[in-house]
């Protein structure tokens, strides 16, 4: 697996929304480098000051100046008395990207702006490999799951049901198992008859670079390679509300 600079504004101890995902085990953590992420005890507005903070940290730090400006507060042009009578600048929030309200009402923690996390590349669990950027005009969903792990388990039937009714547009899965060796992935698929396109990181190195000590971890990436929301802990990827806002994203 080759990864060029991944997830730069990602990696930085991110903590998402609702966090109910299954922590890797030490011993296995210990062995792929992981970070530690937030306990599922902090609250929703520490996650959320914590993911905006590192977010905008990491892109000033790599002069990524559209991410870095739209994350930072903008000035407002309208006057205000400052000190001693003098003119003051009123500071106001930058306005949230147009498909944030959706995206957050399914659990999602939407990012300031769309992040740059590069290029990587992945073995496939039936041979050969993609990247990130052979995806490039599609709407991906990057998920981080092992077989053991029961919320993982408990999101994918909903997941394949999400690849059958959009696999023929343009949207695309990215799963990866983070972790675990070819054998153990390929008989769980072949089990339980998933069709989804799977993917191996057996030294949990792509996954540290996305933050995935806690799975699952899922980020939504739009057609120009870039994550807009991320989420830990398991969803249901086929409901009417998740189809209708995935469309939108696909059709811009």
């Amino acid at each position: 697996m080759r990864i060029s600079r991944p997830a730069a504004a990602l990696a930085a101890g991110i903590a998402f929304l609702s966090i109910a995902a299954c922590s890797k085990p030490a011993a296995a953590a210990s062995t792929a480098g992981q970070s530690p992420v937030a306990s599922s005890s902090q609250s929703g507005d520490q996650a959320i000051a914590q993911t905006a903070s590192a977010v905008t940290s990491t892109t000033a730090s790599t002069g990524s100046g559209a991410a870095q400006s739209a994350a930072a507060p903008v000035a407002n042009a309208s006057p205000a008395s400052g000190p001693n009578g003098a003119p003051a600048t009123t500071i106001s929030a930058a306005p949230k990207p147009w498909y944030a309200d959706k995206l957050e009402k399914l659990g999602f923690y939407v990012f300031p702006a769309p992040v740059d996390v590069g290029d990587f590349t992945v073995e496939s669990a039936k041979g050969g490999s993609t990247s990130l950027s052979k995806a490039k005009g599609k709407l991906v969903l990057l998920n981080f799951w092992a077989t053991w792990c029961p919320p993982c388990r408990a999101e994918m039937p909903s997941i394949q049901k999400l690849w059958d009714k959009r696999k023929d547009k343009n949207f695309t899965i990215i799963a990866v198992s983070v972790g675990e060796q070819k054998d153990t992935v390929t008989k769980f698929v072949a089990d339980n008859h998933y069709s989804y396109p799977i993917f191996l990181d057996p030294s949990g190195q792509l996954g540290s670079a996305f933050n995935a000590s806690s799975i699952p971890t899922t980020y939504i990436i739009d057609k120009d390679g870039k994550v807009i929301a991320g989420t830990q802990g398991g969803r249901e990827y086929d409901s009417a509300e998740v189809l209708a806002a995935f469309d939108e994203l696909m059709a811009k």
